[in-house]
């Protein structure tokens, strides 16, 4: 899943384009399926993902089960299923299926939250978090240290979180209804 920053920054970038939504409401629904204990409720986690790594982060998310159980989301809840599209797409674009095939689970989360730890002040300069942003759910925080290379580059995240940022949210939802499983945007 996406660390804290890459989520906010993506929803603050979102938000600065739908004003209409609650802030405060938006941001702590972003935050909300990570800060949880059952993270695979949460995140309408498949079930019977599998057992490689391909199968096992790309079932983390089931949007459409999102969507059948909240029928009129509230800015929370907008909030909550943005995090979940940012999760969706982060493992299916941000990683090729050839390094998760070839690296165990392991090593995969050892890769992941060290460009977390290295991306994590950058993200925060660039996009203006602060610590004000984690106030539903401060134990999310975590300030980070200055940028090494990494898994994921900055370059890639910040694409990243562009593209994702501009997602029609209304168009994505009827699109996930119509096929009734998870799509690319």
């Amino acid at each position: 899943m996406a660390c804290a920053t890459i989520h906010l920054a993506i929803a603050k970038k979102y938000w600065n384009n739908h004003r209409a939504l609650n802030y405060e409401e938006f941001i702590a629904g972003t935050l909300y399926p990570d800060a949880v204990d059952d993270k695979d409720k949460s995140h309408y986690t498949n079930p019977n993902r599998g057992e490689d790594n391909v199968s096992h982060v790309r079932g983390k998310v089931n949007l459409y089960s999102f969507l059948k159980e909240h029928k009129c989301l509230s800015d929370f809840e907008l909030g909550w299923f943005f995090h979940l599209i940012t999760d969706y797409l982060f493992f299916e674009e941000c990683f090729t299926t050839d390094y998760l095939l070839k690296n165990s689970y392991e090593q995969f989360c050892k890769d992941l939250y060290f460009a977390y730890e290295h991306l994590n002040l950058y993200l925060s300069e660039k996009y203006n978090i602060v610590e004000e942003d984690y106030k539903s759910y401060p134990s999310e925080f975590y300030p980070g240290v200055p940028y090494k290379e990494s898994l994921l580059s900055k370059e890639m995240i910040d694409e990243f979180i562009n593209r994702v940022a501009d997602i029609s949210l209304e168009g994505y939802i009827q699109k996930i209804l119509k096929v009734k499983e998870n799509i690319k945007p």
